[in-house]
């Protein structure tokens, strides 16, 4: 795994690593390797029953064959690194910017306000969401009706339910949702901010500081 340097001059090797190929499948190697085999095999072959044209044509054909595959496998693994790499430096983007993911921890800044969400899947008459402290105590409180499917965000103030402010740290936020007297599958997310990507050959790794890590498959929303 490498971490994106986004100041970092970008190469494109693609072209070069094509060129190799070029070199390395060269039509005079292959016409070289040919007569070899041809002279080899008239030097060798039995005078009462001498080599066919056909059998020539065949093994020429085979030749071109396995190089042309050989060469179409090269080109199409360049061509998927270099979608991947556009991939990791479109990704690069996200430095810098807020994210909210699935997470029902909320990291708060004493005095600001903080931003977080849900993630409903169904269709919801009543949609309840708290924020709690580790002691269990309800800072904040807010109820939703008839809610469609989607993410939703909101701000919270940063205040409690006695209108102080509350302190920096980590808060959990719980959230319920219920069609009539049936629960409908709801996820708190949290807002975090991107500070680096790490990528891989699957998916890239994003660096949420003190929230931890994620993968880009996970962010359901992006702020500016």
């Amino acid at each position: 795994m490498t971490t994106i340097n986004v100041n970092s001059p970008i190469e494109n090797t693609f072209i070069k690593k094509n060129n190799n190929i070029q070199n390395e499948l060269n039509p005079l190697d292959l016409q070289k390797n040919f007569l070899t085999l041809l002279i080899a095999q008239i030097k060798n072959q039995d005078p009462t029953d001498p080599i066919k044209n056909t059998e020539l044509t065949s093994q020429l054909a085979q030749i071109n064959t396995a190089s042309g595959i050989e060469k179409l496998n090269n080109t199409v693994g360049n061509f998927s690194s270099q979608i991947n790499n556009n991939k990791n430096i479109q990704v690069s983007s996200l430095i810098g910017h807020h994210v909210m993911i699935p997470n029902n921890e909320l990291v708060h800044t004493e005095n600001t306000k903080t931003k977080f969400g849900i993630e409903l899947i169904g269709k919801a008459s009543l949609v309840e969401v708290q924020i709690i402290d580790k002691n269990n105590q309800i800072l904040h409180k807010k109820i939703i009706k008839n809610v469609k499917p989607g993410i939703y965000s909101f701000i919270w103030d940063g205040k409690d339910l006695n209108n102080k402010n509350v302190i920096t740290g980590k808060y959990t936020i719980l959230v319920t949702a219920k069609n009539k007297e049936q629960n409908v599958p709801v996820q708190s997310l949290s807002t975090a901010l991107v500070n680096s990507i790490i990528t891989s050959s699957n998916d890239p790794i994003i660096d949420l500081g003190a929230s931890g890590n994620t993968k880009l498959s996970e962010i359901r929303e992006i702020f500016k």
